[in-house]
């Protein structure tokens, strides 16, 4: 994955993460099209009338990168398990809009559910490909957490219909460990206790860093008189290891806006992170202004600060538009400043 997009003179469509196809020299497209088949990961059989969701997704802006909207296709398996999906025709933006990633999930009911991207045990995955892609799916455990599993899926609205059942199972899977702790009869931790369980963390919490970086103390160090609106960025989701923050210039244009991304020992762990810093400061070399690894950018359009503290398995990425910041130094202050503030980062309940 790939973030601030614009930073660099990106194209309308990114180059994927994945392969065209394995042992094969087939050359990969985030467009597509895309095919495979679905089996069960026990049998080998061919799984029929699973669904597939395949979500294309899109930034835009320049020097603050916002979410550009999403396509999403649904298909079914047929007898044979097998799935194709046609090529995408890129959306078309004024010069700002681009198609910046692709994923797939696979759901059957009866199953572990599927995304190309990750695993349900919350490993990368290296493997995805575009065409003739084999996805063996585990059958479902009566030791596997609903909770757990939605909480891996983030099921988009197409999906939801279909997962609704387990929805209410999340939910009878939580009450029933609380009810067992509380009653001394179950190992597992929860509110009751005082230690909430990785499943309750993972579906009922959210990342909050608004504290980081609070408006005043933007104005206080960058001289300026803004009044800014606090919203979250939305070109990706907010999770219980990622939350986007956006100061956004009231009266002013978004050269006086400042944002700062947050990810805390996300699954796909902290080189994935350091991936996308390189990939979005270009030419950029690691120093150790604030803490080794640290890159600072400065262009007409944004300077950018990202750093990575790995003791505490963070990573942050700051924007800051040129007139709020005059110049690089000034978004480096405003660095240090979330750094020193690191401590700070809470979660708060899931809506």
């Amino acid at each position: 994955m790939c973030l601030c997009a614009s930073l660099a003179c990106a194209p309308i469509v990114r180059a994927p993460d994945f392969e065209g196809a394995h042992d094969r020299s087939t050359e990969a497209s985030l467009l597509g099209p895309f095919d495979g088949q679905v089996v069960d990961g026990s049998t080998t059989e061919p799984i029929s009338g699973a669904t597939v969701l395949a979500i294309w997704t899109y930034d835009e802006g320049r020097g603050f990168v916002g979410a550009g909207g999403s396509v999403t296709r649904s298909f079914v398996t047929d007898a044979a398990g097998r799935y194709k999906i046609p090529a995408e025709s890129p959306r078309r933006g004024a010069g700002t809009r681009r198609l910046v990633s692709f994923e797939l999930i696979v759901y059957k009911r009866g199953y572990v559910g599927y995304r190309s991207d990750v695993g349900f045990e919350d490993e990368r995955r290296p493997d995805f490909v575009q065409r003739h892609h084999r996805i063996a799916l585990r059958k479902w455990r009566d030791t596997d957490s609903h909770a757990d599993h939605l909480a891996y899926l983030r099921p988009p609205p197409e999906l939801q219909p279909l997962v609704a059942w387990e929805e209410r199972a999340a939910n009878l899977d939580l009450y029933e460990a609380k009810t067992a702790d509380a009653d001394g009869a179950g190992a597992r931790p929860t509110e009751t206790s005082g230690t909430p369980s990785e499943a309750e963390s993972k579906a009922l919490a959210l990342l909050d860093a608004r504290t980081l970086l609070p408006p005043d103390e933007v104005k206080r160090r960058t001289g300026s008189a803004t009044t800014f609106q606090v919203k979250d960025l939305t070109d990706l989701a907010r999770t219980h290891f990622y939350h986007g923050v956006h100061l956004q210039a009231v009266t002013q244009d978004e050269e006086w806006d400042v944002a700062y991304r947050v990810w805390k020992a996300p699954p796909a762990g902290l080189e994935s992170i350091e991936e996308t810093f390189a990939a979005s400061l270009p030419g950029v070399q690691a120093s150790d202004d604030i803490v080794e690894p640290t890159w600072i950018y400065d262009s007409g359009e944004v300077r950018a600060v990202a750093f990575i503290d790995r003791p505490r398995e963070i990573g942050v990425l700051l924007t800051c538009g040129p007139a709020q910041c005059i110049d690089v130094e000034t978004a480096l202050i405003l660095a240090k400043f979330i750094y020193n503030r690191l401590d700070q980062l809470r979660t708060e309940p899931s809506p």
